[in-house]
This record gives structure tokens, C-alpha cells and sequence, in this order.
């Protein structure tokens, strides 16, 4: 019976490693057989030209602002659309990234599309918004404080994606050469990142949609936040890494593996950097009546991160994990901000902060030249020194915002150059109605994305209020500014 037995486990075994390896060469010969199709379709779309075509400004009308992060994009596209709006009549939607090839194409007529990123992985949708009408913009959210980095730009603009970008948002003299070099027809705006419009972002958003009382749902006491930046250990992806390796730096001379080996090994340090940077800070007396509050990046699984540092951090340090809201919000009502070469700094010194605070002890590589003296590096014991005498002596940070905010807004760019006198209401109901009911439900992109579906949520359940400010809620993956 055992023999029979151990026969038949055997055969079931070897039964199951045929089917899961005739799934694998299907699976692979199909990823062949879409690398095919599209290397030709971009051959003949660059053949005939059709990239070249819809770059005139001018003749747009209306905005598709892309969003992947609720709390990090949408609010800041969602406040410039509602400026354009106001100031210049020009109709905007601010959707999901993933939902971009979901509009009908005849929508693209006359629109602008402002993507968040230029990676190899975007090329499908800008290829598909670009060949429907669309002119394309792209705001390089990973050269905001790193625009210096080689490797971040080629990764963040790569060469093959750029054949269907029209303009670049930066002001960057080392991305401004890049260009030149890869791709002479695209050009520059130099415009302030949406994400540091705070006047935009507190004018048109604020009031409506952060409520001071829902913080007591999370924590009742004063606290202490630190922005995290730990990402690929605990990313949601759960092929990020084979993404980072087989696709992101395609056609670019970066080798992929050193990268990424390169990128875990700084990983580690930082990891390392901040339990001792949380052990020493409650080695200070003065921080033991303020709970600690962790933030992690938006692209962490958070359920992962928590039981990760559950065996690192013992309870008796006084701390939580949260993730709820936006970076910016949390920063506005936190006691201090300690951070480790985050953006969410300036972002906090964009809107007025003083009190943040860097525990490294030194700069990214490529760090950009407008934010060294924001995102000065302090070390653990400078930076918790220096935030005792901001509680103790009220000793306000001698960092000054740099010339940034002198800068245009995006709209403004885009409201002087465009035309204005063409609504979109008549045809968005048929053009998006394939949004209508729309959600996203893959468990990364959702995790990124909840605290816009708050947003769009409480846009539907205040219907009448926002009809009088021409915003409508499209689905749960974004909202339509104007008619």
C-alpha cells in the first residue's frame, strides 16, 4: 500500500510541475508575443511620424491629470484643475493612471495628458493617449529632490517612452541635457511641482477635505512623526523587483542588478538608521510625553511593514503605525518631523513648517541643488538636539524655502497657453462611461490609491455642495472639474 501509494504522490507530483511549467512557457510566450507586436507597432508609429503629431498646445482644451498615490497625487492635481477651472475655464479630469486606457479614444481629441512618470512601464498609455490626439506632459515625480542622479534619470525618462512625450516638467540642468541628448523634440516647462503648490492645495482643497477631528480617530495625544522611506523590502508590488530588473531601465546603458543590489544594500542602512534613530530619541526625556508615530512610504504594504518592525521595535518605545490621510496632514498637526532625505520635508517646508528635522547623516547621491540647504543633513544626535531646542527655547530653523515658490503654478502655464472656450460636459458622460462604475481593485494599486477613494467618496455623499463648484465624482477612481 505504501509503494501504491508513494507512486501515485509521485506521478500527481510530477503531473502538477508539467502543468505549472507548460503555464510558465504560455505565459512567457505570450509576454514574446506582446514584446513583438508592440516593438512593431512603435516601429511604424515612429515610421510614419504619428508621434510627432498633436504638439501645438494652443489647440487643446481640456486636461487628463494622471494620479497613482491618493494621498500624495490626487490632491495636488485635483487643486490645480479646480484652479484652471476657476481662473480659466478650462475643464479637467484627474483619474487613476490605470484607467487612462479605459476613456474612449475620441475623448483625446483636444486633450492634454500629464502623466507622473516617463518609465518604460508608462509607454503603453502615452503611446495610446499620444496616437488618439493627445498631447503629453510628464512631471517626473523621482527627480523632485534627486534630479542630479543619472541612474534616476534614465530610469524615470527612459529613451523609448520619450519617443511620445511632448513637454518635461523640471528645471533641472542635468534632465534639461539628458533631453537634448535622447530627444531634441521635447521640451521644457519650468513650472513648480503640483506636489509644492501649497497656496493651490490650501485654497481649493483644504477646507473641504481635511478635518482636523478625524485625527482623534488614530491617535489622541501629542506626537511626534517620522516620514519613512523604506519601500522595496515591504513593497505591495508583488513583482517589483522582476520589474526593476526586466523592464524599468530598458534601452538605457544602467545594469539593472548592480542597481538593485546596490539600492537593497542602502536599504538596510537606512533600516538600520532608524530603529537606532527611535532608540536614541527615547533616550531623551524630553520626547517621552509625545508618542512616536511612523509614517511608511505610500508604496509599502503596510500590514507587511507592521509585523516586520513588530520583532524590531520593542513596545516599550512608545510608537505606532499609520498610514491613514495624507503626509501633509499629519506633518501640520505633529509636535516634530524627523525624515531621512524624504520629499515630505519639503513638501512641510513648502507650507510654512519649520519644525522638521533630518536624522542622516548625509545627502542622496543627486541630490538637487534647490533643496541641499532644506534637506540638510543633521545626524541622529544633531537632529534630536536641535528639535529639543525648538520645543524647549522655541528656536525656529534658520532653513529658508529657496526661490521655488516664486516659480509659476502648472495651470497658470497651461491656462495662458491653451484655448478656453470649449466645455466638455456634452460628450464626457459617453466618452467616460466605462469610469462610471469604475474601482480599483487589485490590491497594490488600491493600497496606493484609498485616500483618494475618501475624497471621491465624500465628493459623492456632498453632491449638491460640489455641483455649485463644477466638481463630480467619476466612479471611485477620480473626479471631473468643470463642464
Amino acid at each position: 500500500m505504501d509503494k501504491k501509494y508513494s507512486k501515485k504522490k509521485f506521478f500527481r507530483l510530477l503531473f502538477k510541475l508539467l502543468i505549472n511549467f507548460s503555464k510558465k512557457r504560455k505565459k512567457s510566450l505570450i509576454n514574446l508575443l506582446k514584446s513583438l507586436y508592440f516593438y512593431f507597432l512603435d516601429f511604424f508609429i515612429l515610421l510614419l511620424g504619428l508621434n510627432k503629431k498633436n504638439k501645438n498646445i494652443k489647440n487643446k482644451y481640456k486636461i487628463i491629470w494622471l494620479a497613482e498615490t491618493g494621498s500624495r497625487d490626487f490632491l495636488p492635481r485635483l487643486a490645480q484643475a479646480i484652479s484652471l477651472w476657476k481662473e480659466f475655464s478650462i475643464s479637467s479630469i484627474v483619474v487613476h493612471k490605470h484607467m487612462l486606457r479605459k476613456i474612449d479614444k475620441r475623448f483625446f481629441k483636444g486633450a492634454i495628458v500629464i502623466d507622473k512618470s516617463a518609465t518604460f512601464n508608462c509607454i503603453r498609455r502615452l503611446r495610446y493617449a499620444k496616437i488618439n490626439g493627445a498631447l503629453n506632459i510628464v512631471i517626473p515625480e523621482e527627480l523632485l529632490i534627486c534630479d542630479k542622479s543619472s541612474i534616476q534619470i534614465k530610469g524615470s525618462l527612459n529613451p523609448r517612452t520619450l519617443k511620445y512625450v511632448d513637454y518635461v516638467v523640471t528645471n533641472s540642468n542635468d534632465v534639461k541635457f539628458y533631453l537634448k541628448n535622447k530627444n531634441k523634440f521635447v521640451k521644457i516647462i519650468n513650472v513648480l511641482n503640483p506636489r509644492l503648490s501649497s497656496k493651490v492645495i490650501k485654497k481649493n482643497c483644504t477646507n473641504y477635505f481635511i478635518n482636523k477631528n478625524s485625527f482623534s480617530k488614530f491617535i489622541n495625544e501629542e506626537f511626534i512623526l517620522i516620514n519613512d522611506k523604506l519601500s522595496l523590502k515591504f513593497t505591495s508590488l508583488d513583482n517589483e523587483l522582476e520589474v526593476i530588473r526586466n523592464s524599468i531601465f530598458n534601452f538605457t546603458d544602467i545594469d539593472p542588478s548592480k542597481y538593485l543590489t546596490n539600492y537593497l544594500i542602502k536599504e538596510e542602512q537606512d533600516e538600520r538608521l532608524l530603529i537606532n534613530f527611535i532608540i536614541q530619541l527615547r533616550k531623551n526625556k524630553t520626547f517621552n510625553k509625545f508618542k512616536i508615530l511612523i509614517r511608511p512610504h505610500p508604496s509599502v504594504d503596510v500590514n507587511k511593514y507592521k509585523e516586520y518592525f513588530k520583532d524590531k521595535l520593542d513596545e516599550s518605545l512608545n510608537y505606532q503605525i499609520l498610514r491613514e490621510g495624507s503626509a501633509l496632514d499629519w506633518m501640520n498637526e505633529a509636535k516634530i518631523i524627523f525624515h531621512n532625505n524624504c520629499t515630505t520635508a519639503i513638501e512641510g517646508f513648502s507650507n510654512g513648517l519649520d519644525n522638521i528635522f533630518n536624522y542622516s547623516n548625509k545627502l542622496n547621491s543627486g541630490t538637487s541643488d534647490d533643496f541641499k540647504e532644506i534637506l540638510k543633513p543633521l545626524g541622529i544626535k544633531n537632529s534630536i538636539l536641535k528639535a529639543e531646542d525648538f520645543i524647549n527655547n522655541n528656536i525656529r530653523s534658520k532653513r529658508k524655502i529657496n526661490k521655488i515658490q516664486e516659480k509659476m503654478h502648472l495651470y497658470q502655464f497651461l491656462g495662458k497657453e491653451m484655448i478656453n472656450n470649449k466645455a466638455i460636459r456634452r460628450t464626457t458622460d459617453l466618452y467616460l462611461a466605462n469610469l462610471k462604475n469604475a474601482s480599483i481593485y487589485e490590491s497594490s494599486p488600491l493600497q496606493r490609491w484609498e485616500d483618494a477613494v475618501d475624497k471621491i467618496r465624500y465628493i459623492e455623499e456632498n453632491r449638491d455642495k460640489f455641483k455649485k463648484l463644477f466638481i463630480y465624482p467619476i466612479g471611485k477612481v477620480g473626479a471631473q472639474v468643470g463642464n
